[in-house]
C-alpha cells in the first residue's frame, strides 16, 4: 500500500512541476468562478457577481425560467463543452508526458529496482494520470455545487457524477496516448496520436448522430431531407428507408469505438434536479440559443434521441476497448528490456 501511494504521489509531483498543470487548474477554476458569478436580479440577469446587468424579463430572480436556464447552462454547455472538451485537451497535454518521461534512462531503472511488479507499476502510473483529471473535475464540481446551492437553494450531490464519468471519458483517449508513449517513448507522438484518434472517434460519433436525426427524429416530426437541394420537406412513408440502412452500417462501426462524446452527453441523465414547470423544461439549450420554438412533438422526439443508447452501449463497449488497449500497452511494458 505504501509503495502504491509513493508511485501515485511521484506521478502527481511530476505533474505539479509542470507549468501546464497549474495553467489547467487555474483555467478550470476561472471557468467555474465565471459560472458562479452569474446571478439573477429583479429586472433580469447579472454576470461577474453583479458587474454587468442585463434586462431580460424572462430571467428575473425567482422565476422558474431563470432557475432552469442556470441548470441547463451547467448540464448542456459547461459539462458538455468545458468538461467534455477543453478540460480534457488540457489534461491530455499535461499527462501525455508521464510515461515517456518515466521510460527515460535513469528513471525507469530506479523504479524497476523497487520490489513492485511491472504490471502493478504500469497500472499505478496510469492511475496517476487519471487522478489529475479526477481532482480537476472534482474541484470544478465543488464550485458548481456551491454556486447552484446558493443561487437556487438546491444541493444536488448528483453533480458529482461528473467526476467518474469525465475521468472515464478521458481515460478512453488517454489509454491510446499511453500505448503510443510506451511504444515510442515520445511525448509528442503520444499527444498527437491521442488527439488524432480522438478526432476520428468524434467524426464517427457526429456522423452517427446526424444520420440518426435524419433517419428517425425528422420523420417523427413529419419532416425529411431533400438531398438534391438540401431543404427540409414533408416526409414520405419510405423517405427514410435508405437512411436507416446507412445508420445501421455506421452504428456497427461506432459500436467498437470508445464513446467519449456519448459519455459526457449521458451525464444529463445522471445529474438530476427538482422538476420545474418552465418554458425551458426538457429543452436542449442549443435550440434555445438558436431561437427555435419549443414544440411538444420535437420534445418527445429529442427525448427518444437522447435515450437511444443503452448504458452498456456507451460504458460497456468503451470499457472493453480500453481494457484491450491497456492490455497491449502493459504487455509491451512488461516484456521490454530496459
Amino acid at each position: 500500500m505504501i509503495q502504491a501511494y509513493t508511485i501515485l504521489l511521484d506521478s502527481l509531483r511530476m505533474l505539479r512541476a509542470s507549468k501546464l498543470f497549474w495553467v489547467s487548474i487555474w483555467i478550470s477554476t476561472l471557468v467555474a468562478l465565471m459560472y458562479a458569478s452569474i446571478g439573477f436580479t429583479n429586472t433580469g440577469m447579472s454576470v461577474g457577481f453583479g458587474l454587468f446587468d442585463f434586462d431580460i424579463a424572462l430571467m428575473r430572480k425567482g422565476s422558474t425560467e431563470s432557475e432552469t436556464f442556470y441548470l441547463l447552462l451547467f448540464t448542456d454547455v459547461i459539462v458538455r463543452f468545458w468538461l467534455g472538451w477543453f478540460s480534457m485537451i488540457l489534461a491530455l497535454i499535461s499527462t501525455c508526458s508521464i510515461f515517456p518521461h518515466f521510460l527515460q534512462v535513469g528513471s525507469i531503472e530506479l523504479a524497476l529496482s523497487k520490489p513492485v511488479s511491472r504490471l502493478r507499476l504500469f497500472l499505478l502510473k496510469y492511475l496517476g494520470g487519471l487522478l489529475f483529471v479526477a481532482l480537476q473535475t472534482g474541484l470544478f464540481c465543488l464550485v458548481a455545487f456551491i454556486a447552484i446551492g446558493i443561487r437556487l437553494e438546491e444541493w444536488s450531490l448528483s453533480i458529482f457524477w461528473a467526476v467518474p464519468i469525465i475521468t472515464f471519458a478521458f481515460s478512453l483517449i488517454y489509454c491510446v496516448g499511453v500505448a503510443i508513449g510506451v511504444m515510442t517513448r515520445s511525448t509528442v507522438f503520444a499527444l498527437l496520436g491521442a488527439l488524432l484518434f480522438w478526432a476520428l472517434t468524434l467524426v464517427a460519433q457526429w456522423t452517427e448522430d446526424a444520420i440518426y436525426k435524419m433517419a428517425f427524429v425528422l420523420p417523427e416530426v413529419g419532416l425529411g431531407v431533400n438531398f438534391s437541394n438540401g431543404q427540409f420537406e414533408e416526409a414520405s412513408d419510405d423517405s427514410a428507408g435508405g437512411l436507416k440502412k446507412t445508420y445501421a452500417a455506421i452504428q456497427s462501426i461506432t459500436t467498437v469505438l470508445p464513446k467519449t462524446r456519448e459519455c459526457t452527453i449521458s451525464l444529463k441523465r445522471l445529474i438530476r434536479f427538482d422538476e420545474r414547470e418552465s418554458l425551458l423544461t426538457g429543452v436542449d439549450l442549443g435550440s434555445v440559443f438558436a431561437g427555435n420554438s419549443v414544440d411538444p412533438t420535437i420534445k418527445r422526439a429529442m427525448e427518444k434521441y437522447e435515450l437511444r443508447h443503452t448504458w452498456f452501449s456507451i460504458i460497456g463497449t468503451s470499457l472493453i476497448f480500453e481494457v484491450l488497449v491497456l492490455a497491449g500497452a502493459a504487455t509491451i511494458f512488461i516484456r521490454r528490456d530496459y
